[in-house]
């Protein structure tokens, strides 16, 4: 009879702590970002020196974004329809893509 409850608490055990896991990086990840929205272009641009992002609004409604890249990231925008935004930065610092709605 112990050796059943034995092998009953290490199962128990072994299920708690795979449920732990599993539901860790649900918890403890970063977020999930936005979606880039259908009216909003975006250009990215190396150059020998820089990099430039450039985000255009073309929504009727304001749009906020951050440049993701290697190091710091930038501020957040707020762009207002039919306006746009330009980013630079050094060449070495790799871009990552935006985050969207970051206001």
């Amino acid at each position: 009879m112990p050796k059943v409850i034995g092998r009953l608490g290490l199962i128990l055990s072994t299920a708690f702590l795979m449920t732990g896991i599993a539901a860790a990086p649900a918890s403890a990840g970063t977020a999930v970002t936005a979606k880039k929205p259908r009216c909003a272009y975006v250009s990215h641009k190396v150059g020998r020196v820089t990099q430039t992002v450039r985000v255009t609004n073309y929504c009727r409604y304001t749009i906020s974004f951050s440049v993701k890249r290697r190091g710091p990231d930038s501020p957040c925008y707020i762009l207002r329809p039919r306006h746009y935004k330009w980013y630079q930065w050094a060449r070495g610092l790799d871009f990552q893509g935006i985050r969207w709605h970051c206001a």
